[in-house]
């Protein structure tokens, strides 16, 4: 009877040991996938995994005038972990602890996506909730994802599909939400906009209602100690043939060296309707940039402000072509 019983606890080990899902990316993937043959079906089973499976947690706020975090507090860096994949050592800590912010979600479903042979990017931008109004902290605050499918590309969001935190007790709740499962860009931007606009998945990708309070703050804002900046408003009004003046204040301003005039902006195309140009730093003081930006094109429709070549704020352009009514 003893050799009965141990028999039958040692089978419902080995059953339990067969059910336990994988802790490492590339085995789990091939789990979720092996029962679908269709990309749309295998991005489906990863979506949905990870929504029934990872849990939100809201991270812990270092209060502290020196910690100036790179995006957000729940983000992660290179700097976290020394291997080369940090998206697979990312998405290793979440499987480990069944939780993420994010930034965990999104690694995690780009890890499980590159597992099974299917595209993606991870996304970083800004995201408000519906019931928000304009937020004069303007800047980067979220990551989501895009998704290739039978080429074409699809925008789509793990962390809010997943559920929600509970403002009265201030727990996650998961609660499925298919809205944020392959949304169509003109869904998307309503509540998404990203750092890098040819991830908004459109030509012409409209200002949301924050650009008339304030330029965009881009992911590397954080980094340089930015305090105030002109113009103040994300909406440039402007003509053919006007320059533009810019400014930053910082609190230790680096030590830049003037750029050649020739080298002040550089204009690229990434559709056939959508325009962007790039300004440099003209003049560097102690605590001071300034910029100065020619208005040559009528089609420009975004300003990047760099510093120490990264883009930290983005303004909208609206440029009237006439340059003087009584030329003509």
């Amino acid at each position: 009877m003893k050799s009965i019983t141990t028999i039958l606890l040692l089978i419902i080990v080995v059953k339990v040991f067969a059910q336990r899902q994988p802790d490492d990316p590339a085995s789990l993937a091939r789990q979720i996938v092996a029962p679908y043959t269709t990309e749309r079906e295998k991005v489906t089973a990863i979506f949905n995994w990870i929504t029934e499976n990872i849990a939100y947690y809201r991270p812990q706020v270092k209060n502290s005038r020196k910690h100036k975090p790179s995006i957000q507090q729940d983000s992660y860096t290179d700097e976290d972990y020394a291997l080369p994949s940090l998206t697979d050592r990312v998405a290793m800590t979440v499987l480990q602890n069944r939780r993420a912010v994010c930034d965990g979600y999104a690694r995690l479903f780009h890890s499980l996506c590159n597992h099974a042979g299917i595209r993606s990017q991870v996304i970083t931008g800004y995201a408000r909730t519906k019931w928000e109004g304009p937020d004069p902290r303007f800047k980067s605050n979220h990551t989501w994802n895009a998704v290739r499918i039978d080429s074409v590309w699809w925008l789509l969001d793990v962390t809010w599909a997943s559920g929600y935190i509970a403002r009265s007790t201030g727990e996650f709740v998961r609660q499925y939400d298919e809205y944020y499962f392959l949304s169509t860009p003109g869904k998307f931007i309503e509540h998404h906009f990203p750092d890098d606009q040819r991830w908004t998945l459109m030509n012409n990708p409209p200002p949301i209602q924050e650009f008339r309070y304030t330029p965009f703050r881009q992911k590397s804002f954080n980094k340089y100690g930015i305090t105030s900046y002109t113009p103040a408003k994300g909406v440039i009004e402007t003509r053919l043939g006007d320059t533009i003046r810019l400014t930053l204040e910082l609190e230790n301003a680096l030590n830049l060296q003037p750029m050649a005039a020739d080298s002040l902006w550089e204009e690229i195309s990434v559709s056939d309707n959508t325009s962007y140009a790039f300004v440099q730093p003209q003049s560097s003081g102690p605590s001071k940039v300034s910029y100065q930006f020619p208005v040559n094109s009528p089609d420009l429709q975004w300003l990047y402000v760099m510093y120490n070549n990264d883009a930290v704020l983005r303004y909208r352009l609206n440029i009237k072509k006439d340059i003087n009514e009584h030329e003509q």
